[in-house]
């Protein structure tokens, strides 16, 4: 086992609470609730609000492991921790983490292509070179120093919610105007919806992987998790109900910007140029918090020795991993024609639905086999070592997964046996060493 130099770079501390309830905030409220409330709407009718709802509950149910977990291994590459403290099994935290990572940068690299038609509507420039540009650019911001990054964060993230208010705002008066527990193919419509929109809510447990930038990680990362999840909550329940309320549902499913639609239709023309201006700042701190949060995990691997050394390393001057957030760009880059958000919302909840039931799992064999460890914070509701809350994120996790079409299923695969490919292609090429630290279970 290395040893490490007392003087070696690290990250800084600089995320307090509201920050981090920001960067959580930030991270959840992006580009899918501005897209994905139309295609929602088509599935749920004006029960769309309950669809939320679900996606909300199970979010909570594995948030609330996350943020038992964040309290008690404050590390990045969060999901690699937590299976390496529970199982002490190297493959198996090394394609969990993988999975986490793949969808990260997938998603990065979509969004910026969701930014850049919104753009196009401003200037004609081709859409790939408006992704490169902004992945360049945010690339440049989280590298420059994470303090800068989480200023412009929480700018992009009050504007994000802004936006969201003037939809609510807008609805108010139109209150009670249809049936709010329509849905035209019932409750496995809402259900449908629901796999939809818990693209939306991904990211509440990319709050962990700032845990080595995070003050007092401890109290803080379960405190802004939660509240950042109940902020998103209310805010999309109530944009939901707005919505239905202001335009048919069969009029929002039809519509690329179902929202700004939705306020123009009272408001008039100016509301609907808010709400793409809004729409575009959004999808900009999107990409920001997706590649900040894949240049994270990178480091965390790499420190941990579960990728090459290298990527582990923090710069002297601007105390950020520079060259994990290089090769995060270069990658992002690599998949700018995969195309649609939509479709990568599917294979980017179902990697992470997948990941979810192994962290779920973890804290239920961790609360089994180490009920000594010290817990700054325990998921509530508990029948002896059995968190019902784990077991109830498990379970929802694993129904959800039975929802996807088969093409999101086969596309969602090649996230772990790229992964598993690569872990064997590492360690048989001797590229990475034997972490033996991490993996010392119940530590």
């Amino acid at each position: 086992m290395s040893t490490r130099v007392s003087a070696e770079p690290k990250l800084r501390r600089e995320a307090g609470l509201l920050q981090l309830v920001f960067y959580g905030v930030g991270n959840i409220i992006g580009a899918g609730i501005y897209v994905l409330a139309g295609s929602a709407s088509g599935i749920a009718g004006s029960a769309v609000w309950l669809a939320f709802l679900a996606g909300a509950i199970i979010a909570l149910f594995t948030g609330l492991s996350y943020a038992e977990l964040a309290a008690m291994y404050p590390k990045d590459a969060s999901e690699y921790t937590y299976l390496g403290k529970a199982y002490g099994n190297r493959f198996l935290s090394f394609i969990t983490q993988w999975i986490m990572l793949l969808t990260e940068i997938v998603a990065a690299a979509a969004v910026s292509l969701g930014f850049a038609q919104y753009f196009q509507s401003i200037l004609a420039i081709p859409a790939w070179i408006v992704a490169v540009a902004l992945l360049t650019i945010l690339t440049i911001v989280s590298i420059i120093g994470v303090k800068h990054a989480l200023r412009f964060n929480t700018i992009f993230s009050i504007i994000a919610i802004l936006g969201l208010i003037v939809v609510i705002a807008a609805g108010v008066p139109k209150l009670g105007s249809v049936d709010y527990s329509f849905s035209p193919t019932g409750f496995s419509g809402i259900m449908g919806a629901a796999v939809l929109v818990f693209f939306a809510y991904i990211g509440f447990d990319n709050i962990a992987n700032l845990s080595e930038e995070t003050k007092d990680p401890q109290r803080t990362l379960p405190r802004g998790l939660i509240i950042a999840v109940a902020i998103s909550t209310i805010l999309y329940v109530l944009v939901g109900i707005a919505a239905v309320s202001l335009v048919p549902y069969q009029q929002l499913s039809t519509s690329n910007a179902p929202l700004a639609l939705a306020a123009s239709s009272t408001l008039g023309p100016a509301a609907y140029d808010v709400l793409l201006i809004a729409a575009l700042l959004t999808t900009t701190n999107t990409v920001l918090v997706l590649l900040i949060v894949g240049s994270r995990i990178i480091y965390g691997m790499g420190r941990e020795g579960a990728l090459p050394k290298i990527l582990g390393s923090v710069n002297g001057k601007t105390h950020t991993p520079i060259v994990a957030s290089i090769l995060v760009l270069v990658v992002a880059f690599l998949f700018l024609p995969i195309g649609s958000v939509g479709g990568v919302a599917k294979v980017t909840s179902f990697g992470s639905l997948l990941a979810f039931i192994l962290v779920n799992f973890s804290l239920l064999h961790l609360r089994r086999t180490a009920p000594h460890l010290k817990r700054p914070f325990k998921a509530p509701l508990n029948v002896r070592w059995v968190s019902i809350t784990a077991l109830l994120g498990a379970i929802s996790s694993f129904a959800l997964l039975t929802q996807f079409d088969i093409t999101s299923v086969m596309l969602g695969l090649i996230l772990p046996i790229s992964g598993i490919v690569l872990y064997i292609a590492l360690n048989r090429g001797g590229i990475v060493g034997v972490d033996t630290r991490l993996h010392q279970k119940h530590e």
